[in-house]
């Protein structure tokens, strides 16, 4: 018991001695998440939706006329280009330091509010008023469409490099290993599945999911 309230406390006061940084990074992220029907966690339903938009698809053409164009699993990925505003707080000393932020992703067609968490992040300084660091971790952000009733997610493995220079600025380029995340409306797929003729939903407003390696973002900031 002794033994682990003195570790507790030399936890505390190393922290207490850690360098504290706010930060502030605004960013682009181009997202570009493929869906198959192989897609995790969103398979069975990108082959779901696929088979009943083309079966509303059909029935809407016999009761109105026309020729509405069939879609496969490819037709329901994520294409949107995210502007993204993450603050956050770096804590640490010496060569290493930990690293939160909370990134908020703004697109025509998309929300995106997350927490992003870097455990692993080493820095060194060539020069005082000039650092240069390494980031490793993750990112989980929920999604949002506009009207109700979606529901949906992101989550992305992200390293990044980066440098902190006169003083404040800050320069970050981000590498997403891999991404995964995409939005449902279970009304408008429900609606598809009663057979309802009276209006076609876009595909993408009832399913857009996917999966993606290798995104590339870059952003810039400010520390204080």
């Amino acid at each position: 018991m002794v033994a682990r309230t003195l570790f507790v406390l030399v936890a505390l006061a190393g922290i207490t001695r850690a360098d504290t940084r706010g930060t502030l990074r605004f960013g682009v992220v181009p997202l570009e998440l493929r869906s198959s029907s192989d897609t995790p966690l969103f398979g069975d339903r990108v082959d779901r939706v696929v088979s009943e938009y083309n079966a509303a698809a059909a029935a809407y053409d016999r009761m109105h006329g026309g020729m509405t164009a069939r879609i496969d699993a490819a037709d329901l990925g994520v294409t949107e280009t995210l502007l993204v505003l993450s603050p956050g707080l770096e804590i640490g000393s010496g060569a290493y330091f930990f690293r939160l932020e909370a990134p908020l992703g703004f697109a025509d067609d998309l929300k995106s509010y997350g927490l992003g968490v870097y455990p692993l992040n080493l820095q060194i300084a060539p020069r005082r008023s000039f650092v240069l660091y390494a980031s490793a971790g993750g990112t989980a952000s929920w999604l949002d469409r506009p009207g109700s009733g979606d529901v949906g997610g992101l989550l992305a493995l992200r390293a990044a490099v980066g440098c902190r220079f006169a003083s404040h600025l800050v320069l970050e380029i981000g590498y997403s290993a891999f991404a995964i995340g995409g939005t449902i409306n279970n009304e408008r797929l429900a609606s598809m599945m009663d057979g309802d003729t009276t209006q076609l939903a876009q595909p993408q407003e009832v399913l857009s999911a996917g999966e993606a390696r290798g995104l590339v973002d870059a952003s810039l900031g400010v520390t204080f």
